[in-house]
C-alpha cells in the first residue's frame, strides 16, 4: 500500500509580485478569502491591482438570505466595499467595478468615497453599475417563474457631488485620469460637460458607457485624435443630441432613444457593430441619421417593443457587409417579426440570425398562410431563438435559407441574471431528445441544438407541425 506524501506548496514559493497578479484575476471576494491560507497570505490580497466587486456567487448567496433581496444585498455589499478600500495598499489599480442596486441616500457618501478612491488610485477601467442588472443597456428585467417583470429604478439616481467633480477637474485629478481606458456609468447622473471632460483629458479612453442618466442632455463625442472604439448611450430620458465624430469608433449602442433624440453620426468610418432602439409610434430604428453607415455594418441588433412600437419596416438599403443580425424585445402572441425578413433579404452575406424574445406567452403558435415574395438566401447558416419562438420565422428560414446548417433553441429567459440559478428538469431533457429526432427528419446538413428548458410539450408539437407544413 502506497503511503501518501504531502505535496510541496510550490505556489506559495512564488515571488509576491506574481502571487498578487494571480489574485488580481479573481473577484475581490475570492481574492480576500485566501487570507486564511497562512500568515504570508493574510494581507497578500490587499495589494491586488484589480478590485472587482461583481461576484455572481456572492450575489446568489445574499439573495437566498431574505425575501427583501434589495435591502439585504445593498447593506452587506456597502460594508464589503468599505472594508476593502480601507485595507487596500497598492498605489494604483487597473480595475474598479461596483455592482449593486442603489436604494437610498444613506449610501451616497459611501459611493462618493468609492469614486474618489478609484480616481486617486489612477484606475484604468472604472465601472459603476447601480442598477443591479447586467442586461444589455442596463435594462432592469427580472425573471419570475419564467415570466418577465420590470424592477423600478431608484427614485433618485446617484449624482456625483461637487467634491467629486472638483477632484476630477483639479490638476491632481487630471493627472490621475490620464490612464483611464474604460468608463462605464449606469444609474449615475452625469452631465455632458463631465463626460466631455473625460473624453478630452483621457487620451487612452477606448470604451465609454452611460446608461440611465437623468441629467445628460447634450453630448459631443468628437475629436480627430479620439481613440474611442466602443460607445453606449442608453435610456437617458432627457437626452436631446449626441454628436459623434469618432474616427476609431467600431461599436455603437443606443437604446431607449426618445422620438426627439438626435444621434448624429458625422464621421465613423470604422463603425461595424450597431445596436439601436428608439421609442415612438413611428419606430425609427433605421433613420437618416445612420443611413450613411449601413453599408459598412457587420453586426446589427434591433430592439423592439411591440407593445409601444407597431410599425412596418421602412424602405431599406442593401447591407452589403452584414454578417450577424439580432432582433430582441417584447412581443405578444399575435405579433410577428415576419415583416422584417426584408432585412434578411437585403443582407446577402448574412451568416447568423438571432431572435431574443421577452414575453409571457410563446408567440405565433399558428403558422398563417402568407405569401412572401422573397429570394433564396445562400449564406445564412445559423438561426437562433432565445426565450420564445416565432414559428413563422422558423418556417421562413427552413424554406428560404438554402445554406442553413444549424437551428439553435434556447428556452432560458433573456432576462436571467448570471447569479440566478437555472435548473434543468425533465422537460429540458425531453426537448433535447426531441432534437435528436428532428435531426433525422431534417435534411442531413441541418443540425438542431437545444439549450435550457422545454417549457411545455407544445413546443415539441409545433416543431412537428412546422415540418409537416414544409413536407406538404
Amino acid at each position: 500500500m502506497k503511503t501518501l506524501v504531502e505535496e510541496e506548496d510550490r505556489i506559495s514559493q512564488l515571488p509576491n509580485d506574481i502571487l498578487v497578479n494571480i489574485l488580481s484575476l479573481l473577484n475581490i471576494v475570492e481574492a480576500a478569502s485566501t487570507c486564511i491560507l497562512s500568515k504570508r497570505w493574510q494581507y497578500m490580497w490587499t495589494h491586488v491591482n484589480a478590485l472587482n466587486f461583481y461576484s455572481p456567487k456572492m450575489l446568489r448567496a445574499i439573495e437566498k438570505v431574505s425575501k427583501d433581496v434589495t435591502y439585504v444585498r445593498t447593506d452587506e455589499y456597502v460594508d464589503l466595499v468599505n472594508r476593502v478600500i480601507q485595507l487596500h495598499q497598492a498605489p494604483c489599480i487597473t480595475d474598479f467595478t461596483v455592482f449593486f442596486l442603489m436604494t437610498g441616500k444613506e449610501f451616497r457618501c459611501d459611493t462618493d468615497e468609492w469614486f474618489s478612491f478609484a480616481i486617486r488610485k489612477s484606475v484604468q477601467r472604472l465601472e459603476f453599475n447601480l442598477s443591479g442588472s447586467t442586461l444589455l443597456g442596463g435594462r432592469t428585467e427580472r425573471n419570475i417563474v419564467g415570466f418577465t417583470r420590470v424592477v423600478p429604478l431608484p427614485d433618485k439616481l446617484y449624482t456625483l457631488t461637487d467634491k467629486v467633480y472638483s477632484l476630477v477637474k483639479s490638476p491632481y485629478g487630471l493627472s490621475c485620469i490620464q490612464s483611464l481606458t474604460q468608463l462605464s456609468l449606469t444609474c449615475v447622473n452625469v452631465t455632458g460637460e463631465l463626460i466631455e471632460h473625460f473624453l478630452s483629458n483621457c487620451p487612452l479612453l477606448l470604451g465609454l458607457r452611460v446608461c440611465f442618466s437623468q441629467r445628460l442632455v447634450n453630448l459631443k463625442v468628437a475629436g480627430p485624435s479620439l481613440c474611442l472604439k466602443f460607445l453606449e448611450i442608453s435610456r437617458c430620458p432627457v437626452l436631446d443630441t449626441v454628436d459623434i465624430y469618432a474616427p476609431n469608433l467600431a461599436s455603437l449602442i443606443c437604446l431607449g432613444l426618445e422620438k426627439w433624440t438626435r444621434v448624429l453620426v458625422r464621421h465613423a468610418p470604422l463603425l461595424a457593430d450597431l445596436t439601436v432602439e428608439r421609442h415612438g409610434p413611428h419606430g425609427g430604428f433605421l433613420n437618416d441619421m445612420l443611413a450613411s453607415c449601413f453599408w459598412q455594418l457587420e453586426s446589427l441588433t434591433l430592439s423592439f417593443d411591440f407593445g409601444r412600437d407597431t410599425f412596418t419596416p421602412p424602405p431599406l438599403p442593401e447591407f452589403t457587409n452584414l454578417k450577424n443580425l439580432t432582433f430582441t424585445g417584447f412581443a405578444n402572441e399575435e405579433d410577428s417579426f415576419l415583416d422584417w425578413t426584408c432585412l434578411i433579404e437585403r443582407s446577402p452575406v448574412l451568416l447568423t440570425f438571432t431572435l431574443k424574445l421577452m414575453s409571457p406567452k410563446r408567440i405565433r403558435r399558428q403558422i398563417q398562410s402568407r405569401t412572401i415574395e422573397s429570394r433564396l438566401h445562400r449564406c445564412l447558416e445559423v438561426v437562433t431563438f432565445v426565450g420564445n419562438i416565432d414559428f413563422e420565422l422558423l418556417h421562413y428560414a427552413l424554406q428560404h435559407a438554402v445554406g442553413l446548417r444549424t437551428i439553435i433553441v434556447d428556452c432560458r429567459p433573456p432576462s436571467l441574471e448570471p447569479w440566478q440559478e437555472f435548473k434543468e428538469n425533465d422537460s429540458s431533457m425531453e426537448l433535447r431528445n426531441h432534437a435528436l429526432n428532428l435531426k433525422r427528419q431534417l435534411p442531413s446538413q441541418v443540425d438542431v441544438v437545444c439549450h435550457g428548458v422545454a417549457q411545455t410539450r407544445e413546443l415539441l408539437l409545433m416543431f412537428s407541425i412546422t415540418l409537416k407544413k414544409l413536407e406538404a
